[in-house]
This record gives structure tokens, C-alpha cells and sequence, in this order.
């Protein structure tokens, strides 16, 4: 049995027409994690995403927050699954139950890093999935995990009427993502998609915070030189945060030089998973809240 672009509905009191602080945008997914890091080895499953995260982050940072999602889900992500979202009043009417299954991954953290294997994915995301007070949010953090945004669906969001003082973000990863014949996950490291991404900054300038590892930053730009790729990012006229994990950051802001900020050091680390989209959600939320 399909659904086709059945809206998820959830009675969200009297703030669900008002406009949203901040929404999340990208696909949910179904982990399954497995941590080589300890012995035995453990494997748990768990509801991720950079739409989990970045909104359970904000709406941390800030309880009194009007939070949304758009996503599209399949029939395999029960309302169960997302009470959680409930639980924090996070408006999930933008989310579209549309296919069998949701996108899920198998994600393997070892001493070196982590590996990530496709394991399913969600239809697309469409401009039409937004709500009418989603769309003319005060910030829209954009959270791909495996190609869910279209050029064209880059192009309407930089294009529509009511983001024009939207402030945006992005995380690359889902951008720069690619899948090799056992649906392993890859980075790509090209012209074609260093021009995507710099077509992506150039579209919305100085209303973009644009998010990036330091390895995705070098396969963004070609430029080994952490420094000199931020620069380069920052042509396009956005806000460019290229993250270093505990050695903190480079930012770039527009008519600024390039500053280098120091990590928070926690007394101990459970799992950094998600960590660059809370950073990110929170980060917008405040600059959106400061207008």
C-alpha cells in the first residue's frame, strides 16, 4: 500500500498559523548504528536525520521557540517514532507521508571515522510541501542527507516572494553525497558539483549560512588550504562556517576576515552524530531572533 502526499497532521494549539521562528528541511531517517569504537560492538537503531537533531536542538536552546519541519516520510515512520517531535511542540505539518519507505541508513563508527550505507530512500522535497507560515519562516535550515533537494527546488526557495529576508542554511553533506554500487556513501570531489555549490551560495548571498566540514569544504572547492577554500566560499557573498570538530571553526562573514573560534570542550563526548546541524539550527534561531 502507497500514500501519496498524505500531510502528517498533528494539533499544534494556537501557534501553528503564526510564522515559524525556524523549519528544518531535509528527510528524516531510520538509523541503524553500529559503534566498533567499544567492545563488544553495539548496534541500536534510532530516528536521525539533520531535521531530528537541528529541531530537538532549538527547541533546547529555546522552549518559547515556533519550530517546524517539512519532510517526506513512507509508510515505515509511525507516529510513535515522532512523539518525541510532539513532546517538544514541534510543528510537524509539513510533513508528507508519500511512498513505502522513509530514507534509512546503516551507519558504522569505527577509530578512523564512520561509514554510512544507503539503505532507503523518500521521495523528493518539493516547494509545495511548505505551509503557508512554514515558507515565511525567519529562518529555514536546509539538512539534506541523500540528494532530497532538486536545483529546481533550490531555485524556487531562493526565488519565492516570502524568503526574500528569510535567513537560510545549509549543511552540505546531502549536497555533495553520492552512492556507489553497494549504496555505500561517498563524497563527491568534482567540478560538476563544486559548481553546484557555489551556484547554491550565489543564489541567496548574504542571507546564506552555509555549513561545512573541513573535508567537505576541500571537495566544495579543490582547496586543501582550509583558510584560502573559506575565502574562496565566501566570494559568493554568504556567511561561510567551515567546522574543524574539536578544533573549533573558520568563519567568514560578508565584508569581515576570516576568524578561526574555539570548540566547546565537553566533559565527556556520547555521541556526535547531528552535532553540526544542532550547531547550525541554533546558530540561525539567534540570528533570526535578534531582527
Amino acid at each position: 500500500m502507497v500514500i501519496s502526499n498524505t500531510r502528517w497532521i498533528v494539533k499544534m494549539g494556537t501557534k501553528e498559523n503564526s510564522v515559524k521562528d525556524i523549519v528544518l528541511v531535509g528527510h528524516f531517517a531510520l538509523d541503524t548504528i553500529v559503534n566498533q569504537r567499544v567492545q563488544p560492538e553495539t548496534i541500536s537503531h534510532s530516528l536521525g536525520g539533520g531535521v531530528t537533531y537541528g529541531s530537538l536542538a532549538a527547541a533546547f536552546y529555546n522552549p518559547m521557540s515556533n519550530i517546524g519541519i517539512v519532510s517526506r516520510i513512507g509508510m515505515d515512520l509511525n507516529g510513535s517514532m515522532l512523539s518525541i517531535l510532539s513532546n517538544n511542540k514541534i510543528d510537524q505539518r509539513g510533513i508528507i507521508q508519500a511512498g513505502e519507505h522513509s530514507t534509512g541508513y546503516k551507519l558504522v563508527y569505527h577509530q578512523k571515522g564512520r561509514d554510512l550505507m544507503l539503505m532507503n530512500k523518500a521521495p523528493n522535497i518539493e516547494i509545495a510541501d511548505f505551509p503557508e507560515s512554514f515558507i515565511a519562516a525567519k529562518a529555514i535550515h536546509m539538512t539534506p542527507i541523500a540528494n532530497e533537494f532538486s536545483p529546481e527546488f533550490i531555485k524556487d526557495l531562493a526565488d519565492h516572494d516570502a524568503t526574500q529576508d528569510t535567513l537560510i542554511g545549509i549543511d552540505v553533506q546531502g549536497i555533495i553525497r553520492d552512492f556507489d554500487k553497494d549504496n555505500n556513501v561517498i563524497m563527491r570531489n568534482d567540478n560538476e558539483i563544486r559548481q553546484r555549490v557555489y551556484k547554491i551560495l550565489q543564489q541567496f548571498g548574504s542571507r546564506m549560512f552555509f555549513k561545512a566540514s573541513d573535508a567537505e569544504a576541500i571537495a566544495c572547492t579543490g582547496i586543501t588550504d582550509l583558510v584560502k577554500a573559506t575565502e574562496y566560499l565566501a566570494e559568493t557573498g554568504a556567511y561561510i562556517f567551515t567546522t574543524l570538530g574539536e578544533k573549533g571553526l573558520y568563519m567568514k562573514a560578508p565584508g569581515y576576515p576570516i576568524v578561526k573560534l574555539p570548540a566547546y570542550r565537553p566533559r565527556q563526548c556520547v555521541d556526535e552524530t547531528g552535532a553540526g546541524d544542532c550547531f547550525s539550527a541554533t546558530l540561525l534561531l539567534q540570528m533570526a531572533q535578534l531582527d
